[in-house]
């Protein structure tokens, strides 16, 4: 799937940066794609979403700010290939989520 188009996603289904907190709104997503390209997307985010949440950063760094840049870079790590918003749009919702 294209890069680009799971960024723009990620920052549609999130709401960030303009939402004060996380949407996770899946009919975001499919009024901007439609409903065939718009479920492939959000299937994707989900999945994108489960393996940045499969960090415990929120459980051994020293802050909360410290556990949104241990868990983005664990994301960066295994998906060098997307942009760095939508680890920056998840790092987001995580720290919203352990706060």
């Amino acid at each position: 799937m294209d890069s680009a188009l799971l960024g723009q996603a990620v920052l549609l289904w999130t709401g960030w940066p303009g939402s004060i907190s996380p949407l996770r709104r899946d009919a975001s997503v499919l009024d901007r794609f439609g409903s065939v390209l718009g479920t492939e997307l959000i299937e994707a985010v989900r999945r994108l979403e489960d393996d940045f949440y499969q960090s415990n950063a929120y459980l051994t760094a020293p802050t909360l700010v410290e556990a949104g840049r241990q868990a983005a870079a664990q994301f960066v790590a295994a998906h060098p290939e997307l942009p760095a918003e939508i680890a920056e749009a998840f790092a987001w919702c995580y720290t919203y989520d352990y706060k």
